[in-house]
């Protein structure tokens, strides 16, 4: 089937986040990517920002991060992306990642991914309750 997708590429943000206590000393930077991949069937003729799948509010809500209190493990952060990401009813798959710059001198990047469609997130979702 196909699909159009709407893509946000490292996204830079400096959240606090860490479970060591030098991650709790201050924010670092990090790197957010998000792709939302929706059938062809799920708009009309784009004619306006209402007809497609608009980035700038998933924009924002990564943006608000820096302003969070500290978040102890980075998969809760992705777990809040992926599912502010499904609230787009829309939306049938979701790829995203978020990546620490600083963590080791050695390492450009460290972080973690997760690729989904609508129906396993859904189910994962109700395993965790």
């Amino acid at each position: 089937m196909s699909h159009f997708y709407c893509l946000i590429e490292n996204a830079r943000c400096r959240v606090r986040l860490g479970i060591h206590e030098h991650e709790k000393l201050g924010p670092q930077d990090i790197l957010v990517s998000v792709r939302l991949s929706f059938p062809f069937s799920a708009l009309r003729r784009i004619r306006q920002i209402d007809d497609t799948v608009d980035y700038e509010p998933l924009r924002d809500f990564i943006r608000s991060w820096a302003d969070r209190p500290h978040v102890g493990l980075i998969e809760d952060l992705l777990d809040e992306l992926v599912t502010r990401c499904f609230a787009d009813e829309r939306v049938a798959h979701v790829q995203a990642s978020i990546r620490k710059t600083t963590i080791f001198a050695e390492v450009e990047e460290i972080g973690v991914g997760v690729e989904s469609s609508r129906q396993d997130w859904q189910a994962l979702a109700l395993r965790r309750e």
